[in-house]
């Protein structure tokens, strides 16, 4: 999702003659897996393995456990990054889509076609002149109704599709002009999903059920990435003020007014994930390496880790009270004690791994490679 950071002053006209699409490509391939290397430190073993992800550059990935299937977006495009710098343009054909993976089997099993939809504006600067596919960045899944939410940020758009779905179409699409949406997160219970809107300071309500935007959350200022708290009925936003770096803070929202009751002073690009069994916020900033630990009841930073690398992403394993961070630039996956906070492990990677989940069940965590087709998959076990 590293271009989905790129700020709209850095895109220039040259973009306009690059842009196509086709259809997707055909999943399903053998799997040829790497051979694993494992990491061991305080009781446990890391096994570190890769296999083809069905994508031709991982963006956000999302788990349904139910299912037993990992949604994986393909956020390929013809303006990239190394690490969400030097931009660089590569005209090729761009096939926007999901790819649903099978985590019994490993292996790819099918794509969610994003093609069809009709396309958006990509901006220069204030205006949107550049007509654009909805390729697929962020994602988030209601389980409970078997719905996809997809941030289609360089089109600003919001794609609302079901899981079981094979291509999409105009009735999916939830058009969001000039606004760049970001991360997004489901409360199930309520069947609302909120994806954050980076270039206009909102957060879009979205229903699962009729796949329509219902309302907006304002004074955020440059949103990000989301997680929600639903017992404790709160949305968490990160955000990220790319250009200054001088409007820095995680805001808190009431999700049953939809409205912003803290603002809590936070290192910059950071990033929130609720730990379901204790509330607790670890928020990571990408920007510093640190790792802010933000209590519920006072919604008070308790304490700050310096990782000293660079989490772009992260995971919790609720079950094996496991917090895991994805460092893109540093090619390594950082391992702390959820509960003490303290690090237990760094596991190399030996890729950029870009966005991670954990498998409840198994405790595997998924991570996707940046700019890159294949899938991190670390096993743990008592060791």
């Amino acid at each position: 999702m590293w271009a989905m950071s790129l700020r709209r002053n850095r895109i220039t006209a040259f973009t306009v003659a690059l842009l196509c699409a086709a259809a997707p490509a055909i999943v399903g391939s053998p799997v040829v897996t790497a051979a694993p290397a494992s990491t061991s430190a305080a009781g446990w073993t890391f096994r570190v393995s890769s296999t083809p992800a069905g994508v031709n550059s991982g963006g956000e990935l999302a788990l349904d456990p139910v299912r037993h299937s990992l949604f994986i977006t393909d956020n390929d495009f013809v303006m990239s990054t190394k690490g969400g710098t030097d931009v660089s343009f590569d005209p090729h054909v761009v096939t926007p889509k999901v790819t649903v993976l099978r985590t019994t089997t490993q292996r790819p099993v099918r794509s969610i076609d994003f093609s069809p939809q009709p396309w958006g504006m990509m901006p220069i600067g204030n205006a949107p002149i550049i007509p654009t596919p909805q390729v697929p960045d962020g994602i988030s899944l209601d389980i409970r109704r078997g719905r996809i939410v997809v941030s289609n940020s360089h089109a600003n758009g919001i794609t609302v599709a079901d899981m079981s779905a094979t291509t999409t179409s105009a009735k999916n699409l939830i058009s969001v002009p000039n606004t760049h949406p970001m991360g997004s997160v489901v409360d199930t219970a309520a069947g609302k999903a909120y994806v954050a809107l980076n270039n206009a300071g909102r957060v879009a309500v979205i229903s699962t059920v009729t796949g329509r935007k219902i309302s907006e959350i304002g004074g955020i200022a440059w949103p990000s990435f989301v997680d929600i708290d639903a017992g404790r009925h709160r949305l968490y936003v990160g955000n990220a003020d790319y250009l200054s770096k001088k409007t820095n803070y995680v805001a808190v929202v009431d999700t049953r007014t939809n409205t912003v009751i803290k603002r809590i002073t936070t290192p910059s690009n950071t990033r929130p994930k609720v730990d379901p069994v204790t509330g607790r916020v670890f928020a990571a900033s990408f920007d510093t390496g640190k790792i802010m630990v933000i209590d519920p009841r006072s919604l008070t930073i308790t304490k700050t880790v310096n990782t000293r690398t660079s989490p772009s992403k992260l995971a919790i394993d609720a079950t094996r009270r496991l917090v895991y961070t994805a460092n893109l630039q540093k090619r390594t996956i950082t391992v702390l004690d959820a509960d003490t906070a303290r690090i237990i492990a760094t596991v190399p990677t030996n890729a950029p791994v870009h966005t991670i989940v954990v498998d409840p069940d198994t405790g595997k965590v998924y991570g996707t490679q940046h700019q890159s087709g294949r899938l991190t998959i670390v096993s743990v076990a008592r060791s």
